[in-house]
């Protein structure tokens, strides 16, 4: 398949450049109050892509599951039942993953689960592997750190484990990587981003996205474009949230900008004494290194103290509601990046082919990871058929499968899957996303900017 090319045949971004020179008035974010410069640093002037004919973005889509609940085609979450099967007279394989399933950040999970398992019923579906392949997800709730070891040893304790294709968060992912790695077990993300997981000495462990030094430089050349030069930074504590914060601010200190305001706050509900030191800071732009759960109490928390600053976050907000979480009102034209075009908008053949299984599986538009999920799943898919070439179900071993994949060539729809040897993918692209009326919708890649 061809690979995804963010949407260069669509037209991505409009800069508007400055409407008034002088200093004083808002920039346009929500709320009152604010002391912003009314034409810099103002993220009205980035204009939303428009999606191909007959499409839409993922925020519009229709129905669906809860986080909670099990969707259509897929196990609901957690335990021995959590486990899809097609009856077949082969051998049966399985493939696991665990992450956040039913807790305060399910919506950014979900999707990428829900896109490996529409990619292992296709493949058994075709009916052209030797085995039939099971799907096991396991719920690690709020993607906890110290829950998920426990998790690893039922994979690696059971012998029809091939592979696993996650940890969603990067602290759970952490925590379980030495394990799989002396396992010989391929473990694989989707959505993992922290850079040291492929700096860890994990042998069999592969990342099938860009990482968050590049997410925080994405953010950075954002800013840039935007005009900004003071801005502030704030991380949660999380492993995910250090890494793309410290990112980030690296990021800033090469670009030169000044950082007013730098803080690491554990999560809370009441974010007051921050919001007391952006106010007074009063930086052009915020970046919020955290999850949507948190991200929505401080952009809320921010706007209703009168701050008209640009707030932003990185993919760990980007789930679906998180515009309706903030308020529609206060939530317009907050910006978000993620290293996730939004398939739905591709104009290529190959990524409106999966919108549309995924749509007729699920009743809804594929959201924040589904396109990885899915490209994840069926490069580990490819490796098991070519372990399988010859040799039957026998052929496929773990170390095959681990082997197979450290040398994928696969084209996927997000990109071709080739990987540097820490288990890199090599290409990656960062997206930036604006919410308008209180929905998420992709600008367009960074780089195009």
């Amino acid at each position: 398949m061809r690979k995804l090319r963010g949407t260069t045949l669509l037209s991505l971004l409009v800069l508007i450049m400055l409407l008034l020179a002088a200093c004083g008035g808002g920039n346009g974010g929500g709320g009152g109050g604010g002391t912003q410069a009314a034409g810099d640093c103002d993220p009205a002037t980035l204009e939303p892509a428009e999606p191909p004919e007959g499409a839409s973005p993922a925020g519009a889509s229709p129905g669906g599951a809860s986080p909670g609940e099990a969707s259509p085609g897929e196990a609901s979450p957690g335990g021995t039942a959590g486990t899809l099967r097609l009856a077949q007279a082969k051998p049966t394989l399985t493939i696991g993953t665990f992450g956040d399933r039913t807790g305060e950040n399910a919506n950014i999970i979900i999707p990428s689960h829900e896109g490996m398992a529409l990619a292992i019923k296709q493949a058994n579906e075709a009916g052209n592997l030797p085995v039939t392949l099971a799907f096991k997800p396991l719920d690690n709730r709020n993607g906890a750190a110290d829950t998920a070891p426990a998790l690893a040893q039922q994979f690696i304790g059971d012998p029809s484990v091939v592979a696993v294709l996650g940890g969603g968060f990067s602290g759970e992912t952490a925590a379980t990587g030495g394990l799989f790695s002396e396992a010989g077990l391929l473990f694989f993300t989707a959505s993992a981003t922290r850079p040291d997981l492929t700096e860890s000495g994990f042998r069999t462990f592969f990342r099938g996205l860009a990482n968050d030094n590049d997410q925080g430089d994405g953010i950075i050349r954002v800013f840039e474009e935007l005009g900004c030069e003071r801005i502030a930074v704030v991380d949660d504590k999380s492993p995910y949230g250090q890494g793309l914060g410290g990112a980030t601010r690296n990021a800033a200190e090469e670009a030169d900008m000044e950082l007013v305001l730098d803080e690491s706050i554990e999560p809370t509900t009441d974010y007051t004494a921050l919001v007391d030191s952006v106010v007074a800071a009063d930086p052009e732009a915020l970046f919020y290194a955290g999850y949507a759960a948190q991200f929505q109490l401080v952009a809320r928390q921010l706007r209703e103290k009168g701050y008209e600053g640009i707030i932003s976050s990185g993919d760990g907000s980007k789930e679906e509601p998180i515009g309706e979480k903030i308020g529609v009102e206060e939530a317009e034209n907050v910006l978000l990046t993620c290293a996730c075009p939004d398939i739905n908008l591709s104009p290529e053949e190959e990524a409106q082919e999966f919108v549309r299984a995924f749509e007729a599986e699920y009743n809804k538009r594929p959201g924040i990871y589904a396109a990885e999920g899915f490209d994840v799943a069926n490069t580990t898919i490819q490796a098991i058929r070519e372990c399988g070439e010859g040799g039957g179900a026998a052929g496929i071993t773990r170390q095959c499968v681990v082997d197979k994949a450290r040398d994928s060539e696969y084209e996927g729809i997000t990109k071709t899957m080739t990987f540097r040897e820490n288990g890199q993918v090599e290409t990656g692209t960062v997206s930036v996303f604006i919410i308008k009326d209180g929905v998420v919708r992709e600008v367009g890649p960074v780089d195009e900017l």
